[in-house]
């Protein structure tokens, strides 16, 4: 079975950029993949090198540093 998780986050708060950055950041990391819908983009993460909840946390403190860069 594959584990996977999908997180929204607002793109009100993020811009597109910074979420590429951030995810082509993340590609040793884990799988990561990106659906835009809306206001929203909902990113999906799989194959983690540190597990799923680690993963995400440290990508979301990543997008908060380059989006304050």
């Amino acid at each position: 079975m594959l584990l996977m998780k999908k997180v929204k986050f607002s793109r009100g708060v993020y811009s597109d950029s910074t979420i590429t950055r951030t995810t082509q950041a993340y590609r040793n990391h884990a799988v990561v993949s990106v659906k835009y819908s809306g206001d929203y983009a909902i990113v999906t993460f799989w194959k983690c090198k540190y597990g799923e909840d680690i993963t995400i946390k440290e990508f979301e403190n990543y997008m908060i540093s380059v989006e304050n860069s």
